[in-house]
């Protein structure tokens, strides 16, 4: 049986991209969800002359905001983000369908071809936290901040992704990847946006930074983080001992201390070991479980 689709778009001062995106999307999903976050411009005036469901929300409440009123008022079994911006091609929504129906649980568009249009800032910061998502999550994610995704609709709920800006996306990847979804992404290409951004590189990366720490946290085992404590005392000692060295080279001039450096190597070295033992196990275990709950049903 073909499975309804659901595509959700929150909007924030975008009159000239939305137009642009319903167009192109029209054909593409069962219906389209517009929620006008607050916009002061013409976005909610622009997105009624079509055929589709628009909400408004009256003050700017965020994108996760949009989204969760988009999600509650969606009808079909897949659900997919998309961006307001004209950013992200519709020609892909059959991909992502595809890789649904074959069993995955999320379904990412990954910015590899003509990454040129995204800003130099926005190229380095996706780079970092996609590698910071795939050492805390053990699954190999080349774009986790990406709009562009598609799951099921139950899958929304059982996340239950605790953020309230940008950092939302990086979030709900790892966030899957923890609790052991199957994760799909699919090469898309990358256009330049309409209108304005509303990314703050520095503040959002900070957020996202933030937002990945808790989901390390947050969604280990208890074992994992047994093992993982111990290096947390090591770090600790290491940006001691390291301070020290780098306070007795450039004060005095002299290490008094010769064997801190090498101390200190260790000791960051050790730890980070540690961490990553204990993220090897949280998701060994995890993936167990799932692949055990996929075998009951």
């Amino acid at each position: 049986m073909r499975l309804k689709t659901s595509l959700i778009i929150p909007a924030y001062n975008e009159e000239e991209g939305v137009p642009l995106v319903i167009d192109e999307y029209l054909d593409k999903v069962d219906e389209i969800i517009i929620v006008d976050d607050g916009s002061t411009d013409r976005t909610f005036e622009v997105a009624k002359k079509y055929d589709i469901q628009l909400y408004k929300h009256e003050t700017n409440k965020g994108k996760v905001a949009a989204l969760q009123t988009g999600v509650e008022h969606a009808t079909g079994d897949i659900i997919i983000f998309t961006d307001a911006d004209y950013t992200y091609p519709a020609k892909y929504i059959p991909d992502f369908v595809k890789e649904i129906e074959g069993g995955a649980d999320l379904v990412l568009g990954a910015r590899f071809e003509n990454i040129k249009n995204m800003p130099f800032l926005n190229k380095v910061g996706n780079h970092i936290f996609s590698f910071l998502a795939t050492y805390i999550s053990c699954k190999e994610i080349t774009d986790s901040q990406t709009g562009y995704r598609a799951f099921k609709r139950d899958m929304f709920d059982k996340l239950n992704v605790n953020a309230k800006g940008l950092e939302f996306e990086t979030k709900m990847t790892v966030r899957a990847a923890k609790h052991g979804y199957k994760i799909v992404e699919i090469p898309i290409e990358y256009r330049e946006r309409v209108g304005k951004s509303k990314l703050r590189p520095i503040r959002d990366g900070i957020k996202m930074l933030f937002a990945l720490v808790s989901i390390a946290y947050s969604e280990t085992s208890l074992l994992a983080k047994m093992i993982m404590i111990p290096s947390l005392f090591f770090i600790l000692i290491g940006l001691i001992t390291g301070s020290i060295s780098i306070y007795e080279k450039i004060v005095p001039g002299v290490l008094s201390h010769e064997y801190y450096p090498i101390l200190t190597t260790c000791l960051i070295l050790v730890a980070i070991q540690l961490i990553s033992i204990g993220l090897i196990i949280d998701y060994l275990t995890k993936k167990l479980d799932r692949i055990e709950e996929r075998l009951v049903k």
